[in-house]
């Protein structure tokens, strides 16, 4: 049930006093999904807030619900109506940031897009489409705005980012979100319309001391029981803090290869060789092993490959899961395995590391 309180606030005093956790999302159901926004919305008012937690969330679906909601258990109240809002437009996120901020203080902070995900690089990728805005969505680099003003506000990072969304357990989506949460939690591949399993939050209601590696945890752990049958699914959660060192890896070893005498088409074949997630998303992990057993590989080339997929699968990358399609496959992050894009160069591993010209290097096709 979905209730609408009077006057400031919905009949909630606002400020509410400082919590453990605020946990705010950014529900854009404007569009094919609302159905599953309203499912997600019913899953978290069997949770709710309380004393320790907040539940806030942006929901604009694709009829008259567009505004601020409160989570309790049983009902969600509508605080503030801010109107049909252009989801796709980084000052909506910072609105939204803002009034959870003033209202909803906290010690740790998380922040969850919902939406469809398009993973990375050309303009039509992204996040957060917004049908009656002409399909707007958030870039990577609006999406780091978005980021760079909430760690101004906050004064802290999100303990956790996650996305309800498809595709974004990617590389570049690590290194971008380096500086601004301390955990993520994504998806390498496409997420079925039904998306998280939102009950997860009864486990950070229950233990609101834990920080965001419990929260990532129990995001994880109903993702993967909600999915257990589903074969073309994988889950992934990541600790940040290795994100930067993701990126020096992944720089020396575009840097060795260039650097190396081999041609690059061998890199080409060796990555066409690979199953992808969107048309020119590949394993990380998946593509060194590929490297690492290539006989037309240097050793120097593949200590450099090893190096990176030793940062993923022992530091980065804290819970992985796939169903059947992916055993042995999905390692946990993907990145872009295509030819670079003006739009692919403006990201910060590209403009930070090698690996934009280690894609024009190896010739990788404009699709796969």
């Amino acid at each position: 049930m979905t209730t609408s309180g009077s006057g400031g606030g919905g009949g909630i005093t606002l400020p509410q006093p400082q919590k453990s956790w605020t946990i705010m999302v950014y529900l854009d159901a404007d569009n094919n999904l609302s159905s599953y926004g309203t499912k997600d919305i019913q899953e978290m008012q069997q949770v709710g807030s309380d004393s320790n937690i907040n539940i806030v969330v942006l929901w604009d679906n694709s009829a008259s619900t567009h505004g601020y909601y409160y989570v309790q258990n049983g009902s969600s109240v509508l605080l503030q109506d801010v109107g049909e809002v252009n989801m796709g437009d980084p000052q909506t996120a910072k609105n939204f940031i803002a009034y959870a901020k003033q209202n909803f203080p906290a010690d740790k902070y998380g922040f969850v897009y919902w939406n469809h995900g398009g993973a990375v690089d050309r303009a039509p990728r992204g996040v957060a489409w917004d049908d009656t805005n002409g399909g707007d969505h958030l870039s990577e680099v609006e999406q780091s705005q978005i980021m760079n003003y909430a760690l101004s506000l906050l004064g802290k990072k999100f303990e956790f980012v996650g996305f309800d969304a498809c595709l974004m357990a990617t590389a570049e989506i690590y290194y971008q979100y380096r500086n601004f949460g301390k955990y993520m939690a994504a998806s390498e591949q496409t997420e079925p319309g039904d998306g998280w399993d939102w009950t997860w939050l009864a486990t950070l209601k229950s233990n609101p001391a834990g920080d965001g590696s419990v929260a990532v945890k129990a995001i994880f752990d109903k993702y993967k029981a909600w999915y257990a049958s589903t074969s073309d699914v994988t889950f992934s959660t990541a600790n940040l803090s290795y994100a930067a060192q993701l990126g020096t890896a992944i720089n020396d070893f575009a840097t060795a290869a260039i650097n190396s005498g081999i041609s690059g088409s061998v890199f080409k074949t060796l990555a066409g060789n690979l199953s992808n997630f969107s048309g020119y998303t590949k394993d990380l992990v998946g593509f060194m092993n590929a490297v690492i057993a290539s006989t037309s590989v240097t050793q120097a080339v593949k200590d450099k490959a090893t190096a990176v997929k030793n940062l993923c699968t022992q530091s980065l990358i804290t819970n992985n899961w796939s169903g059947s399609t992916w055993t042995n496959k999905a390692f946990g992050t993907s990145i872009t395995m295509k030819s670079a894009t003006t739009v692919y160069n403006q990201l910060d591993l590209c403009v930070d590391t090698q690996w934009n010209e280690f894609c024009t290097f190896a010739g990788f096709p404009s699709s796969y």
